[in-house]
């Protein structure tokens, strides 16, 4: 990254705009899966995200070494282009996002995911402390990508809830590498 964009950064690039929403328990269940790393997780309370790692702001998760299993609900704003690139080049993970799928970021995320599901309706998400008494429903539908097999078996669980979607594409680059 060589410090191209820090998660402060991202925090302060939005300061009118929330950029932090939890993402709600049921998806946990839902996916039922553990992670190894949770490198954009809340800095004021304790998030629902089933990891043995969690970075926080003051940690920059985004600059900071990447290992295991990835759970990615980065801060939203003009950072998520290299929170979703950083994903990609892990290769390990899940990440739940706006679904912008005329973004370049989305349209990468697109191409190189295993799989990828399009959740139907808005998902209620658990607000920041500072968003404490402010809607927790976002502006935006939400696309969940996920990077390796695994991953994309745990998605497979969560089919009901909206479009779900193998990318055979990039089943095969990975089998050919």
């Amino acid at each position: 990254m060589d410090g191209i964009f820090t998660t402060r950064e991202a925090i302060k690039k939005t300061a009118n705009k929330s950029v932090e929403w939890y993402t709600p328990k049921w998806v946990f269940d839902e996916l039922s899966i553990h992670f190894d790393l949770d490198p954009s997780s809340p800095h004021n309370f304790e998030s629902l995200v089933p990891a043995n790692k969690k970075y926080t702001i003051f940690d920059d998760g985004l600059n900071k070494e990447w290992f295991g299993r990835v759970w990615l609900n980065p801060p939203y704003g003009e950072s998520t282009k290299f929170w979703v690139d950083r994903l990609i080049n892990h290769g390990n993970g899940i990440a739940l996002l706006f679904s912008r799928t005329d973004a370049k970021w989305c349209q990468a995320a697109m191409r190189a995911c295993t799989a990828m599901l399009f959740i139907s309706g808005r998902i209620e998400f658990v607000p920041g402390l500072e968003n404490q008494h402010k809607k927790s429903r976002c502006g935006a539908g939400s696309v969940m990508f996920a990077f390796g097999e695994e991953n994309a078996i745990a998605l497979r669980r969560m089919a009901h809830r909206g479009l779900f979607i193998e990318n055979k594409a990039a089943l095969v680059t990975s089998t050919n590498n």
